[in-house]
């Protein structure tokens, strides 16, 4: 019993203090002249913007095995980890694409 309230403290706080953190801090980021000047930058320099992203994917994208590859050579990886791996790969350019287009949507 100790063991499980011990666990879900850990857990709330781990999820519940971040989700707190960000609400707080939300309307002070929207309402500051840093963000509206970095939306401005960002628009004014799209094209640099997305040329510097586009090889960071290009290169994250190639990069990644070579990264597994040394990673498994320090540590013994099963197949399975493997496979997430790899699998991480797309997830990551994926999360990082979809960041981007919402900051140009925006």
């Amino acid at each position: 019993m100790k063991n499980y309230i011990r666990s879900s403290i850990i857990v709330l706080i781990q999820t519940i203090l971040p989700i707190i953190v960000l609400l707080i801090i939300t309307p002070w980021l929207i309402n500051s002249q840093t963000f509206n000047y970095l939306q401005d930058y960002l628009k004014a320099n799209q094209p640099w913007f997305l040329i510097w992203h586009g090889l960071f994917y290009l290169g994250l994208f190639f990069i990644w095995p070579i990264l597994i590859k040394k990673i498994s050579q320090h540590h013994q990886l099963t197949g399975s980890q493997l496979k997430k791996i790899s699998q991480s790969r797309w997830y990551l350019i994926i999360t990082f694409i979809l960041i981007d287009v919402l900051m140009l949507w925006s």
